[in-house]
């Protein structure tokens, strides 16, 4: 198995080994950063996704930095690593940095010194993990900074339905519009836009050997449970937490490993 197979198959120890060894490849810590080779940039990358598997946060910081130099380099308006950043630095209880990175990549999206987002709904990413963050920490200035930026990516969505994909309905139902059964259905309904299911033990069949779908479900259980923290009912969103956990880490990684952090930390 390669490096590669390990870290999906979320072996992450032997990611790690497997890593390394391709990384002995290149002496002296490769080419400069400036200037890196694709391959060079795609083991170092994949290392600190290992890291970040293993749950060794503080090993995969400096390779992302790293990673996230070159992308900024190379497309100014990428986000970079931040989003993996902020998480690494959330699940090392550095929750002010955390949030300071998820805040700037929602004030990147509203000014257009960031043009791009991991997700087909505008960016809704950035605000929903946001919201996920500040809610968690009690933090009102930015859970309400991250409500009024997914109401501006609202307007958007309403104006142009047809041009968003999930995790659109995330966003709506964060913001009162829909319930939970709307947004499963989204997220089970596939990229297409296709009918989904309304109720869990259906969204885990189709969940079950589809990847994209099982990514989308882990995304709707997962703010689903950041809006019953929202709503005091935090017995439910620990059981959402666990939800996402359960789904391992073939689901969307970003919540995997938040919700992992918040399964381990009980």
């Amino acid at each position: 198995m390669t490096a590669l197979d390990y870290l999906m198959a979320g072996r992450f120890d032997k990611a790690i080994k497997a890593y390394r060894i391709d990384l002995a490849d290149y002496p002296d810590d490769g080419p400069t950063i400036s200037s890196p080779t694709p391959r060079y940039r795609s083991v170092v990358a994949g290392l600190a996704s290992a890291y970040m598997g293993a749950e060794r946060y503080g090993d995969a910081i400096p390779l992302m930095e790293r990673v996230h130099d070159h992308q900024k380099a190379k497309t100014p308006d990428a986000p970079g690593q931040h989003l993996y950043l902020s998480v690494a630095y959330w699940c090392l209880e550095d929750r002010v940095r955390a949030i300071e990175l998820a805040h700037g990549l929602c004030a990147g999206i509203l000014d257009r010194s960031v043009g791009m987002a991991p997700d087909l709904a505008g960016g809704a990413t950035f605000g929903l993990i946001l919201h996920y963050m500040a809610v968690t920490a009690g933090d009102e200035a930015n859970r309400d900074y991250a409500l009024r930026y997914l109401q501006k990516l609202n307007v958007k969505y309403d104006k142009r339905p047809r041009m968003f994909r999930y995790p659109v309905a995330s966003v709506k139902q964060v913001l009162g519009e829909v319930a939970f059964e709307d947004a499963l259905e989204s997220a089970t309904g596939g990229l297409e836009n296709a009918t989904g299911v309304r109720d869990l033990v259906a969204a885990y069949r189709a969940a079950n050997g589809n990847r994209s779908t099982k990514a989308m479900l882990g995304v709707a259980l997962f703010h689903d449970g950041a809006i019953r923290r929202a709503n005091g009912d935090e017995a439910g969103c620990r059981r959402r937490m666990q939800e996402v956990f359960a789904l391992g880490y073939q689901t969307e990684p970003v919540r995997w490993y938040l919700a992992r952090h918040e399964v381990s930390a009980k």
